[in-house]
């Protein structure tokens, strides 16, 4: 027993370290360019400090920077640093992870638009309300942590000493108290995990279920779900059928918030007044999921009766299944190719490495003065540019690189479809040899396929015909449906199905590809 539940950690805590470390460094680089290249002042003036707007800000701010509620950690650490109002905070710590360009797109593409625009303006409530609360009743609205040591650190002068400034700051950000809140958050999320049975949340979010979006805001309140894999689920609830009240509590509570972040909010201001805000996030969140769940509920669409889309937050594994060890370390490795989330380990190492190279340098040297100091005679290669010019030129860039990484994550379908054929082919294979395993594997790397390729055609093209959407619904259809026999047991009927599936991938194949498929000759 005692393996069954380390195992199954080690490898749902594997699962979301390889999905965090990216938003995870580009939540540490966005810190050190609030830190470095803007300042205290400029910050606060950014965030709108000054002016009543400050949480619509901290909103519109947090829906353009790509982060995930783990990797926005050092980013609100930075602002309460640099004094930023706290109710400003709370919105922008609320928000950046549920918004970027790429979750967004997903959304609309997966999901009906209307009800993601609806889903956003209740979000922007539910944030500003919480923000508004907090600095009216919680929380004194004036800049906090002024004049500490952190706080108080001089801005880089310019060229190359301010981009090795922000290189240190970044770097740092992942041996300092970030990286415990972080590795909180990580392990809550693996041992809420394999607290569940695996499968156990499939008939949880039905829509006759009155108790579906409150049981999916206090299930998904500790685990751990990146903006693209809540997009995902949200776009399948609504495709199956499922409770549209679950979904929004799923975006809110699921997507944005743990408890690393949570932890954080409670060290910086104070245990009773975390629970009171989780209290307030709590109820917001249920009364708007109640408010939308009908009214939204998409016409047309057939209950699917269960749903897989939450397999991912149970234990992944059976029990009493033989060789759990060796399985999880398997399916780490599989996960690491499919996922790519080697690479953004790769950067976390290597952050942490120039960050610890960087503490033994401060340690008999004084790098923050030699960043602040003036050079006596300027090389050629500093370009003596204002540093709010940096900053914003800075913040751009990530929204810019945010949005090249769309088009790379999701590719046009001839890419693409190279690849889901290959998978499905496996699929098929693995179908009719009976090796149940590996069909369970591969029927969900072909569902995500199936997702981004219509994600890739609706970002190149604006628009997606019912007749390509109709066509990847029933290919996904057809995976259910072959996953569901085999986990009950029901294989009389596999030959059959594998090569439904196949037939089904051709049609949808052809839709995307824009050809007609090709006829099977007259018997």
């Amino acid at each position: 027993m005692i393996e069954y539940f380390l195992a199954g950690g080690t490898l749902r805590g594997a699962q979301v370290i390889m999905d965090a470390s990216i938003w995870i460094a580009f939540g540490c680089f966005i810190a050190a360019i609030f830190r470095n290249m803007l300042g205290p002042e400029k910050t606060r003036s950014l965030f709108g400090n000054q002016s009543r707007f400050g949480l619509l800000i901290g909103w519109g701010i947090g829906m353009l920077l790509p982060v995930c509620s783990l990797g926005v950690i050092p980013v609100v650490r930075e602002l309460h640093r640099s004094g930023v109002k706290q109710g400003t905070i709370i919105a922008f710590g609320l928000t950046a992870p549920l918004f970027n360009p790429l979750s967004i797109l997903y959304g609309l593409s997966l999901s009906d638009p209307i009800a993601i625009v609806v889903f956003s303006a209740a979000a922007m409530l539910v944030v500003t309300g919480l923000g508004m609360v907090w600095g009216k009743f919680v929380a004194s609205d004036t800049p906090a942590n002024l004049g500490s040591s952190e706080s108080a650190n001089a801005v880089a002068t310019s060229g190359i000493r301010r981009s090795l400034a922000v290189i240190r700051t970044a770097s740092t950000e992942m041996i300092s108290w970030s990286i415990v809140f972080i590795a909180i958050g990580i392990l809550a999320s693996a041992a809420t995990s394999v607290a569940f049975e695996h499968g156990s949340l499939q008939g949880e979010t039905e829509p006759d279920n009155i108790f579906a979006p409150a049981f999916m805001a206090c299930y998904v309140a500790p685990v751990y779900s990146t903006p693209l894999l809540a997009m995902s689920q949200i776009g399948g609830m609504f495709q199956h059928g499922n409770s549209v009240g679950a979904a929004f509590s799923l975006l809110i509570l699921g997507a944005g918030i743990n408890i690393g972040l949570l932890c954080w909010f409670g060290s910086a201001f104070g245990l009773r007044r975390v629970a009171m805000f989780f209290g307030l996030l709590l109820s917001l969140t249920l009364t708007l999921a109640y408010a939308m769940d009908k009214p939204l509920y998409p016409k047309g669409v057939s209950p699917a009766g269960h749903t897989h889309a939450f397999d991912v937050y149970t234990h992944p594994f059976h029990k009493g299944q033989p060789h759990l060890w060796d399985t999880a370390r398997d399916s780490i490795s599989e996960y690491q190719e499919k996922s790519g989330g080697a690479y953004g380990v790769r950067l976390l190492g290597i952050l942490i490495l120039i960050g610890i190279a960087f503490r033994v340098v401060e340690s008999r040297w004084d790098l923050e003065g030699w960043f602040a100091r003036q050079p006596k005679a300027p090389s050629k290669w500093d370009i003596a540019l204002p540093a709010w010019v940096i900053g914003m030129v800075a913040c751009v860039g990530l929204v810019v690189a945010s949005i090249f990484g769309t088009y790379v994550y999701y590719p046009g379908p001839t890419w693409l479809l190279k690849d889901l054929s290959a998978i499905n082919a496996n699929c098929v294979v693995a179908a009719k040899t009976g090796d149940w395993e590996a069909v369970d594997k591969w029927v969900v790397y072909c569902d995500d396929l199936s997702r981004r390729l219509e994600v890739g055609v609706f970002l190149r093209t604006g628009t997606i015909s019912d007749f390509k959407r109709a066509k990847a619904s029933a290919y996904r259809d057809k995976l259910d449906e072959l996953r569901d026999d085999i986990a009950v047991g029901q294989t009389s009927r596999i030959q059959e199905q594998a090569i439904e599936l196949l037939q089904s991938y051709q049609q949808m194949s052809a839709a995307f590809r824009d050809v007609k498929p090709r006829q099977n000759p007259p018997r």
